[in-house]
């Protein structure tokens, strides 16, 4: 009975990270998404023409991929912003706390 208890009721904590992730993801999709639509103009309009042809992966991509590498970087180093919501909320679950 205890453990049915504990699963069908959601900790308060976890209300209150779910709440913030569901400003958090879309947050950050937004910006990669944005990221994306940015590098693409820069790269397509011409005018970082000049700074691009030093790069070193520049040479070996098109501006879509290259546009899209920056887009996916920002996904990625968001990713530690998200466990760093749920580690310490499944932690506090997990003991009791919340």
């Amino acid at each position: 009975v205890l453990v049915q208890d504990a699963q069908s009721n959601k900790a308060p904590i976890q209300a209150y990270a779910d709440k913030i992730s569901g400003i958090f993801v879309p947050f950050v999709v937004s910006c990669s998404l944005l990221t994306f639509v940015i590098w693409i103009g820069v790269l397509y309009s011409g005018i970082a023409e000049n700074t691009t042809s030093t790069w070193p992966y520049h040479k070996s991509m098109n501006d879509f991929t290259f546009s899209l590498l920056f887009a996916i970087s920002v996904l990625v180093i968001a990713c530690p912003c998200a466990l760093g919501l749920a580690v310490p909320t499944a932690v506090m679950v997990g003991t009791g706390v919340g």
